[in-house]
């Protein structure tokens, strides 16, 4: 993110938020009426962790951050932000009705999209580890993020994190 000195003056620079501090700063860039630019070909480079429990931790915390930012910012949550609680949700109901009802479409539902995540990867890093690894991290990440949406709102959700 680039910015001028009168913006970050203006609006105040970052907030003490622990996560979303970026989002919370540029919808604040936006409210004061300064324009903002996306550049396609800018290069951003970001700290992903670098293993499955790590990577959960992280985006767990962005699912929280979102609860936060809607606290904060009431229109800045949409609909595509509950996929992933809605993922946790699903699957939930899904092994849950497996195990008591023994009614499984709900998993083999889940089941056929993680195939399909799996082969589609394979074919285009031309590796099936890469394919199976590819739809593990989409399952860690979906799984946390949701995760944290879900806690923040049932367990804290006026607390700011």
């Amino acid at each position: 993110m680039g910015i001028s000195q009168e913006v970050f003056e203006k609006t105040g620079g970052f907030s003490p938020m622990r996560y979303g501090e970026d989002i919370d700063f540029s919808i604040r860039i936006m409210q004061a009426g300064f324009l903002t630019a996306l550049f396609r070909k800018a290069f951003v480079y970001h700290k992903r962790r670098n293993d499955f429990r790590s990577f959960f931790k992280q985006v767990e915390h962005s699912g929280e951050a979102r609860i936060a930012l809607w606290h904060k910012h009431p229109g800045s949550l949409k609909a595509v932000h509950f996929f992933p609680a809605l993922f946790v949700a699903g699957a939930s109901l899904s092994l849950l009705c497996a195990f008591f009802l023994s009614c499984t479409f709900g998993l083999l539902l889940y089941l056929i999209y993680f195939i399909i995540l799996t082969l589609d990867a394979t074919r285009q890093y031309k590796s099936l580890r890469l394919g199976i690894l590819s739809a593990w991290a989409s399952f860690v990440m979906l799984t946390g993020y949701g995760w944290g949406f879900i806690k923040k709102i049932l367990f804290n959700s006026q607390k700011h994190t």
